[in-house]
């Protein structure tokens, strides 16, 4: 096990952590991140992200919370759990915002400050802040990295895979690599998005046979963190042409990644965690009130320039720390620079 896995396996364990241990701490209560499922790597990073940004604000307590496999019961049963320890703010991440619309009503009507993290919110639930990505734009990123790949007079076909097509925030992707490959390749067969599933041995022989369905395609792209295994296995095994890509990262997609032979987009969670995170403990600690609004967090693209550079900051959790500091301290200090209307975020 890496160092990194070793410091996720660590956090992911505990119950509650207190935040910044010196003498003069003033105890301000527990902030909570309740999250779908810990089995995936891009939740663990921002499970990560938030511990540290709650620490970094001092004198709050944190608890994470969430059940192992993505299990909307199990959620909602640790969701009753977490509001039973009365915790001084909630952030969420949820596959599911329609089904926690109404609990999370009663919380936000109790006064607990809520933050909406990389799913937007139902307009039920009266949550009034989400620190999440644009997800169309994370699909243009990558369809003008796939673009830029292949000749713009191309006439193959591309295939494109989602872990579960319907849920807006994947078809936001989606739309975004479609349109990004339909401008940049006017004369290629964009097809997809297929249903790639969501657990690990289905997503790659979702993949495999999608792979098998379609020699001759030019690319296969995957727009969630599932598929990133799925379709470096697929990449690693091979050497025919086509280009591999993803949004998401891990450890053989980026080393694939550093080699060419895979592009990325990486929705950078570790930041939304950490934002989130600081902006519970300010909360709680000064009474400041939450921005209202969507706070738009960047991606980033990983291609062959700068593939090693994410393979050091991944390697233990304080190169996390400095490689976020500086663009998390903006966010939160600076809010306005980032918001935009609630209303947009899909």
């Amino acid at each position: 096990m890496d160092v990194s896995r070793r410091v996720l396996a660590a956090l992911l364990t505990l119950t509650v952590t207190a935040g910044c241990s010196g003498s003069g701490d003033r105890r301000t209560g527990t902030v909570a991140f309740l999250v779908a499922s810990r089995q995936f790597g891009f939740v663990q990073e921002m499970t990560l992200g938030f511990a540290h940004g709650v620490d970094e604000v001092g004198g709050v307590a944190h608890l994470e919370s969430g059940p192992g496999v993505a299990d909307n019961t199990a959620e909602l049963r640790e969701f009753a759990e977490v509001e039973q320890t009365s915790p001084a703010g909630l952030s969420i991440f949820t596959l599911s915002p329609e089904l926690f619309a109404d609990s999370l009503g009663s919380t936000v009507a109790r006064g607990t400050p809520v933050i909406a993290v990389h799913s937007p919110p139902s307009p039920g639930s009266g949550i009034r802040l989400f620190v999440g990505n644009d997800n169309y734009q994370l699909g243009a990123m990558l369809g003008e990295a796939v673009a830029a790949r292949l000749p713009s007079s191309t006439g193959g076909v591309i295939v494109i895979g989602s872990v579960s097509p319907g849920i807006p925030s994947l078809d936001r992707r989606v739309a975004g690599v479609r349109e990004a490959l339909h401008r940049r390749l006017p004369t290629a067969v964009v097809v997809g998005p297929f249903d790639t599933k969501q657990e690990p041995e289905a997503n790659l022989r979702a993949w495999q046979t999608l792979r098998n369905a379609n020699p001759d395609a030019l690319a296969f792209i995957g727009i969630s963190g599932r598929d990133v295994s799925s379709i470096a296995s697929l990449r690693e095994s091979g050497r025919d042409p086509w280009v591999a890509a993803a949004i998401g990262f891990d450890d053989k997609a980026l080393t694939l990644a550093k080699k060419d032979r895979m592009v990325l987009v990486s929705a950078e969670t570790y930041l939304q965690g950490e934002v989130a995170g600081r902006l519970q403990a300010l909360t709680a600690k000064t009474g400041r009130p939450l921005p209202i609004g969507w706070i738009q967090t960047p991606g980033l693209l990983i291609d062959s320039g700068n593939a090693a550079a994410v393979i050091g900051r991944q390697f233990s959790e304080q190169r996390r720390r400095e490689w976020f500091r500086e663009t998390a301290g903006t966010i939160v200090h600076s809010p306005e620079q980032f918001l935009r209307p609630l209303a947009d975020a899909v």
